[in-house]
């Protein structure tokens, strides 16, 4: 089997969050790149860069698939290691290098005939507990904005919630008082996310003031989030009694936060450089006794089933995890979308990532 074209398709797709704040009419949009590696086999790997941060102009995508030609065709995916290793020698836009991992990931599992999650050691467990992201209130109306939104995931069984908070924390307080006094234990607040947006003192006297709503963790609270010193980690660590975590999703990340017992819990993602180096984390984690989730940068249904294909096999996933993209986008591009029921994910089966692409739906939302 050998790759004989890498095809990348732009696309747009619409989130239910207001653009500019959660009551904002106006939606936002993300964008996002298909992969497909073609095969002579006649097997396809789907692959998917979720809600890429630079603008996938044609010159920018035709320059992108330029590079990654050379390294790709006439490879066989099964040579994963190899493939993996020359890819890292280069410097990649963020989520590059995971769109184009998910991809082999999915050809060598249509190859194999079986699931992702049994390249990785098999299926550990059969449903992901995760959490849906709320954006920070900004102004008076977005309280109701998002109480609104919990209602509607009550609705639908799913009781966890992440909420990016620090913008105004007048409103913050507010908006997690009448979430607890409307719904009580109901609602499960697995985080509130501070985003780098607190020097040591303030992280402390914030989460301190906060950790009466009862948040499972506080992510991200202090300024220069996983590149912070990792004294100021400590100093909150030690301080608070919420359990703190912090994005660790690269290896060099991980092993400075790890070596120290800076952080109680890593926010792991295959967002950064594939699912194989996710997994190798996970095993970091592990060995030094920190917690883990499983983090998300909003994908669609190809980028959560191969994040949920990781966590299904990870033995150590402690929390409630954030990939929840095929709840926030209205639009998607496959035929059967990933499934969520109860306040979980539920890991797809079927061949490689078990989803597929409907050529239509692909069509209508293709940038150019």
């Amino acid at each position: 089997m050998k790759i004989t074209n890498v095809e990348l398709i732009p696309i747009y797709s619409t989130r239910e969050m207001g653009r500019t704040c959660p009551s904002d009419s106006e939606k936002a949009i993300s964008h996002h790149i298909i992969v497909r590696l073609h095969t002579d086999a006649d097997i396809t790997g789907l692959g998917e860069m979720s809600d890429v941060n630079f603008v996938p102009t044609p010159e920018a995508v035709n320059e992108l698939a330029a590079r990654l030609e050379p390294l790709l065709l006439g490879r066989n995916p099964l040579d994963l290691t190899a493939l993996q290793v020359d890819l890292g020698q280069q410097e990649w836009e963020h989520q590059v290098l995971p769109g184009i991992d998910i991809a082999l990931h999915d050809a060598i599992g249509k190859a194999l005939d079986v699931p992702i999650y049994q390249l990785f050691g098999g299926k550990y467990r059969e449903r992901i507990p995760f959490a849906y992201p709320l954006a920070p209130c900004q102004i008076e109306e977005d309280v109701e904005a998002n109480l609104q939104r919990i209602e509607k995931l009550q609705d639908q069984g799913h009781p966890t919630i992440r909420y990016y908070f620090g913008a105004d924390l007048a409103l913050d307080e507010r908006f997690l008082s009448e979430l607890r006094q409307r719904w009580g234990d109901g609602v499960e607040i697995n985080a509130l996310d501070a985003s780098g947006r607190f020097d040591v003192e303030t992280a402390i006297d914030i989460i301190g003031r906060f950790a009466a709503f009862k948040p499972n963790l506080v992510e991200s609270p202090v300024k220069g989030r996983q590149n912070a010193p990792i004294e100021d980690f400590i100093a909150v660590k030690q301080a608070v009694d919420v359990p703190i975590s912090e994005h660790a999703s690269e290896d060099h990340v991980a092993v400075r936060l790890a070596q120290h017992g800076a952080v109680d819990i890593f926010n792991l993602g295959v967002g950064y450089s594939g699912m194989t180096a996710c997994q190798k984390v996970f095993g970091l984690a592990e060995l030094f006794g920190i917690k883990t989730l499983l983090g998300s940068t909003v994908e669609l249904s190809i980028g959560t089933a191969a994040r949920a294909h990781v966590a299904a096999a990870m033995p150590n996933l402690d929390f409630p995890s954030y990939p929840s993209g095929p709840l926030v986008y209205y639009e998607q591009i496959v035929r059967d979308k990933v499934r969520y029921e109860e306040g979980h994910i539920i890991v797809p089966e079927g061949p490689g990532l078990g989803v597929e692409i409907d050529e239509e739906q692909l069509a209508a939302q293709r940038l150019w």
